[in-house]
């Protein structure tokens, strides 16, 4: 029956939705995402109220609206009317839905031959229609010799989309402008960021765009719109409050100013300098900030706890300082790092990819692209004397070899455990905490440089 009930759409749903294709009636509308599936939405229309009851409808709201956040208020009346109940109604028309509604109630069926059949709907069996006709005869048709269907009217109960009703008393008469907001699932937004190298590695080209996915099952045209970066702690939900999202189907792309953005409590807030439509089912972009110029250090890593023997590649560290001498200086809400290098031809090569978390103006960017190809490290325990049952003196040889034909910097961090004391040391550390040393190493071009060091530890 699938095939058939494909007409059934065509034939009645057609002409049910014409009447609602008009520009949206909302004077304004603002919607607020957040990164975690979340979203603020306020719009403005005017109503017309009458004195006594009143039955307010809004249709075209989220299918994922949260009922118990949504508000209507009327700023210019208040006091003149009293909200006496809510309702959300969201059983939406479907085929399935318009069979079981009309079971026991008369159809109209024209088959493939031309031949029309008026009777009662009794049942509909997989690929089964089962009618009782005038004359009390019961009729079993095949759906698949069915072409088109015709029911008498929209059943009672179920609605275009899914819309808001209120019942208000109201002392007032006339037009009010209504302000609506409700919290709504199916919304995010994310950041990615586009980083191109020179060839010297020493500076770089920094671009973002911010991702808007609306999955919530309305659009929302002309709107207002604001990001909120940050970890907003949500009460835990029931498992029957989550909800499956489809991925977005649809890629719009649109640069012009970038989004103002401020403080809000303790988050980020960024606010898109034009309203947008954000279609359901549709990913749009938009730029974060202008495009950036600035400088870079990079560095080897190489990381090891204290009881480590290793030999393997060191890891490519590129260090950016957000802050306004580095032409930056901007909060950076969390989001994912590509790193491109500008090859001999000027052409770009992918290098590698990093996740950012939320980072603040002066904080450092820590890139990490992967694990160097001819730059290695070895970590050798070359003695350990264990002076007593809790404690004991370690000397540590690491060695560091370098086979670029240009000089790299090195950072050996060293993580050690209880209570310790570095009795000497070939080369100068820094004691970052309590449990981190850190020794900057330069290695020259196609050569190996090493050192060792002594501590002593108890526990």
């Amino acid at each position: 029956m699938q095939r058939n009930f494909k007409r059934i759409i065509l034939s009645l749903l057609l002409c049910l939705y014409l009447p609602c294709s008009a520009a949206s009636d909302f004077k304004n509308t603002q919607v607020t995402i957040y990164n975690n599936n979340l979203g603020l939405v306020y719009q403005e229309k005017e109503m017309d109220i009458v004195k006594g009851e009143n039955v307010l409808k809004i249709e075209g709201v989220s299918k994922q609206v949260q009922p118990a956040t949504v508000k209507l208020n009327f700023p210019k009346i208040v006091g003149q009317y009293q909200i006496m109940e809510q309702n959300y109604l969201y059983d939406l028309v479907n085929t399935q839905k318009i069979f079981d509604k009309y079971t026991g109630e008369d159809v109209l069926f024209r088959l493939e031959s031309g031949e029309k059949i008026n009777g009662t709907l009794m049942n509909t069996e997989r690929n089964y229609i089962i009618l009782r006709l005038s004359n009390n005869a019961i009729r079993i048709l095949t759906a698949d010799n069915i072409i088109d269907y015709e029911f008498s009217s929209l059943p009672g109960g179920l609605i275009l989309k899914p819309t808001l009703e209120w019942n208000i008393q109201s002392t007032f008469k006339g037009k009010a402008d209504a302000q609506l907001s409700y919290l709504t699932g199916g919304m995010s937004w994310n950041a990615e960021y586009v980083l191109v190298l020179d060839q010297d590695e020493k500076g770089f080209s920094l671009n973002s765009w911010i991702s808007l996915n609306n999955n919530s099952g309305t659009t929302f045209e002309n709107a207002k719109v604001k990001l909120i970066a940050g970890d907003i702690h949500r009460a835990t939900m029931g498992r029957d409050e989550y909800k499956v999202i489809p991925q977005a189907s649809m890629l719009s792309m649109a640069q012009k100013k970038a989004p103002a953005t401020r403080e809000i409590g303790d988050y980020h807030l960024y606010e898109l300098p034009e309203t947008v439509t954000l279609r359901h089912n549709e990913l749009k972009q938009v730029s974060l900030f202008d495009e950036i110029i600035g400088k870079d250090r990079k560095v080897y890593l190489f990381d090891n706890n204290y009881n480590n023997e290793i030999e393997e590649p060191l890891q490519v560290i590129y260090r950016i300082e957000n802050t306004k001498e580095n032409n930056m200086g901007i909060a950076l809400p969390k989001g994912v790092l590509r790193i491109f290098k500008r090859d001999i031809d000027e052409s770009l090569q992918f290098i590698g990819e990093d996740r950012i978390n939320h980072t603040s103006k002066k904080d450092t960017l820590l890139l990490t692209t992967g694990n160097a190809f001819d730059v290695k490290g070895k970590r050798t325990i070359i003695e350990q004397d264990r002076s007593s049952k809790n404690s004991e003196t370690i000397t540590v040889k690491i060695e560091i070899t370098n086979r670029k034909n240009i000089p790299v910097e090195v950072e050996v961090v060293e993580y050690l455990s209880g209570y310790w004391d570095i009795r000497k040391a070939s080369q100068k550390y820094q004691q970052q905490s309590s449990t981190k040393v850190m020794f900057p190493i330069s290695v020259k071009a196609d050569a190996s440089e090493s050192l060792t060091y002594t501590y002593f530890r108890r526990w």
